[in-house]
């Protein structure tokens, strides 16, 4: 006696033990194969972990000549090369900003200073967040961060980190 034959006998005496059809066993068949699959997927599925990774620091070598030494870097959120000439031209209008370079990749800002002495922490958190962005530490005032193009619209729950806070 072949498998299926025997699966089909066994079938047929238990729909009649329970004086059922052969359409109602179906859906029950049916109805008890996606009750065993979500319990299934329930234990097996994959638990989401997220990892937090430190933006990598930036080497200045012979190579690369044009890179900012830094004085001063800050994470700031953001998306694109829009987001990195507001966010740089809003800090180069305060006047112990000498240069400003943001990394799309890293969205690490780097500042070096005029003059390191009149170096305004609050003032530049200001200038940032006027302009739509923020740091891990301010946010951005929302009417900006509205009137920021569409592709500029950053995850206000990125994560962004200074890689001299270490």
């Amino acid at each position: 006696m072949g498998f299926f034959k025997w699966h089909k006998d066994y079938a047929e005496k238990s729909l009649n033990m329970f004086g059922l059809s052969t359409y109602q066993g179906f859906w029950i068949s049916f109805i008890k194969g996606l009750i065993l699959g979500a319990i299934i997927m329930w234990f097996v599925g994959c638990n989401e972990q997220v990892v937090i990774k430190k933006a990598p620091t930036s080497q200045i070598s012979d190579d690369n000549k044009n890179s900012l030494v830094a004085d001063y870097s800050i994470g700031v959120k953001g998306n694109c090369g829009m987001c990195k000439s507001t966010i740089e031209k809003a800090v180069l209008e305060l006047e112990f900003i000498d240069e400003a370079e943001w990394g799309i990749k890293t969205k690490i800002l780097d500042l070096k200073f005029n003059d390191s002495s009149n170096f305004d922490l609050d003032a530049l958190n200001i200038a940032i967040t006027e302009s739509g962005y923020e740091t891990m530490n301010s946010t951005a005032n929302q009417s900006s961060y509205d009137a920021l193009p569409g592709c500029c619209k950053y995850d206000r729950n990125m994560q962004v980190y200074s890689p001299k806070s270490d």
